[in-house]
């Protein structure tokens, strides 16, 4: 629900693009940070108790909302939304793989639920918001507090044990590892557009709040359809289908940006984006934690999160700032094909992904 509300909030405070974008970058900073601080707070702290406040946190940023649209109640609201999502969804990353089974179907499992929640969400943002914006958020901010309420009821598990980890550069130096962390970027760099600046061009095109919520929602959907028929992919062939999703996914930021103002064109263009940012935001991580072993892997999806968050904060900010001197739809596109271009440096062929377990 916030991808679509709180730039159609923003807007309608009287923000414009810039400042819709140094919003979501605030957002990213924090969720930068808590991405950061996640290896030390998994080896202290059960998963299930970072989820529950990290869903307390969301519900804060949703209510903050709801009191006021000024510019510091607003930079509160995102630094609590950044901040919540980094600990909530890599501690339920961590949660998942953790259950048992492969980790690519944990993953794919996690995602397909949580896609239910973003299938729902901008449809359901964009109804509301026909009503009224705050509508919307008191609705956003009642999911929060739901989840909050049902983080008891998870498996309570230890925390790790990050002494039998080769910590943070040890796992960068792991094979397959570069590949993922590229693809953690686009991933990250492809929601934060979805969340900032392209509200902003499809409000741009004459879309209204509704239909808008509807090609997100689209969006979303066609990532969960690549999720399932993802779930029982052969190891060996993960590092490819991560590197083909993120650059579609890249190919498809810049084409919404310098496409004609066509609600089926950018419906097209944001499914095909949407399956491929949906195959990467599960795989990537899936790469990383393969290539960890089993106290490793809550250090292993911390950094994997760590680069997806630096997007998150680097791409809305970078297109503020080309704002100056070019117009949306060419800073949106520069973006988009320096992230594509950028896998040209890394991820050399190698004779397969090396793990730290020998299982699948």
């Amino acid at each position: 629900m916030a991808t679509v509300t709180i730039p159609l909030l923003a807007l309608h405070a009287g923000y414009d693009a810039a400042a819709v974008g140094f919003l979501t970058a605030t957002s990213a900073v924090s969720q930068l940070g808590g991405r950061l601080g996640l290896p030390w707070l998994l080896g202290r702290f059960p998963d299930r108790t970072l989820i529950g406040l990290a869903s307390l946190m969301m519900a804060v940023g949703f209510g903050l909302l709801l009191v006021s649209t000024s510019v510091p109640v607003f930079v509160v609201a995102q630094l609590c939304q950044g901040t919540a999502r980094a600990i909530f969804w890599t501690g339920s990353q961590t949660h998942a793989v953790r259950s048992g089974g492969r980790p690519v179907d944990r993953l794919v499992d996690l995602n397909v639920a949580g896609n239910a929640g973003t299938l729902i969400g901008p449809v359901l943002a964009g109804s509301l918001a026909v009503i009224g914006l705050p509508v919307a958020v008191a609705a956003a901010a009642l999911g929060a507090a739901a989840a909050t309420i049902g983080t008891p009821l998870l498996q309570r598990l230890p925390p790790y044990d990050r002494a039998r980890s080769a910590g943070t550069i040890g796992l960068l130096r792991r094979d397959g590892v570069d590949v993922a962390c590229w693809a953690s970027v686009v991933g990250g760099g492809w929601w934060s557009m979805i969340g900032s600046y392209v509200p902003v061009i499809l409000v741009g095109a004459g879309m209204g709040p509704q239909l808008i919520g509807w090609l997100v929602t689209a969006s979303e959907g066609a990532g969960t359809a690549a999720l399932l028929l993802l779930r029982r992919m052969p190891v060996d062939r993960i590092r490819r289908t991560v590197r083909t999703g993120a650059l579609v996914a890249a190919a498809m930021f810049v084409a919404i940006a310098i496409a004609p103002g066509n609600a089926l064109l950018y419906a097209l263009l944001l499914v095909v984006g949407g399956a491929a940012s949906g195959a990467i935001t599960t795989l990537a991580p899936a790469m990383v934690s393969l290539a960890s072993g089993e106290h490793e892997q809550g250090d292993a999806l911390a950094l994997s999160g760590t680069f997806r968050a630096g997007a998150l904060l680097a791409c809305p900010a970078a297109v503020g700032a080309l704002l100056s001197a070019l117009t949306l739809s060419f800073a949106v596109a520069l973006v988009g094909s320096a992230l594509g271009l950028s896998g040209v440096l890394v991820g050399r062929p190698a004779a397969g992904l090396r793990r730290g377990r020998t299982e699948a």
